[in-house]
């Protein structure tokens, strides 16, 4: 499990977790914009601050070593209720990252039946998609190329093809 934190701090041990602590990502840092696309939970006696659907889904994208791996990560987003699709944006448009607009743009355009994400939101996805091909996972090679997207994911997540893939 892991936490941001904005001071460093050595991992703690919870019964069986251990809970490393993360630096809030620099670009939430650099625009004060902690509170984002957070929601408080109370939990015994505190209020927790947790990332809401919309920023857990960013940062998934993001960085999906931190959340399981980037198949157990899209299978635990499906589970997700509706998402404010303006918050998204605002998210998206604070990390600033061209792959993190068109993944999150394949992403929800994949689930639009799911989440029921407006033509507006895409639209607004593809304008800030990378001029130029990009991978998914960072370091990766191989895989298939979205070319709405830009994006060029690991071919098992396009099952057999699918629309607007084509072999890299």
């Amino acid at each position: 499990h892991t936490l941001h934190a904005r001071q460093r701090r050595a991992p703690v041990r919870v019964g069986s977790f251990r809970i490393r602590f993360l630096p809030t990502p620099r670009e939430i840092e650099r625009r004060r914009a902690w509170s984002l696309g957070t929601r408080q939970v109370p939990r015994a006696t505190r209020q927790l601050v947790v990332t809401g659907p919309e920023r857990t889904l960013v940062e998934g994208l993001r960085r999906p070593e931190l959340v399981g791996g980037l198949d157990e990560f899209l299978d635990s987003v499906t589970g997700l209720s509706l998402l404010d699709f303006d918050l998204l944006e605002r998210v998206l448009a604070v990390y600033g990252e061209k792959s993190l607009w068109a993944a999150t743009g394949w992403l929800t355009e994949k689930l639009t039946e799911t989440w029921l994400t407006p033509r507006k939101f895409l639209d607004r996805c593809r304008r800030h998609r990378p001029r130029q091909n990009q991978y998914l996972l960072r370091n990766a090679r191989g895989g298939k190329l979205v070319r709405p997207w830009r994006l060029i994911l690991p071919e098992h997540l396009l099952g057999g093809g699918g629309e607007g893939a084509s072999n890299r």
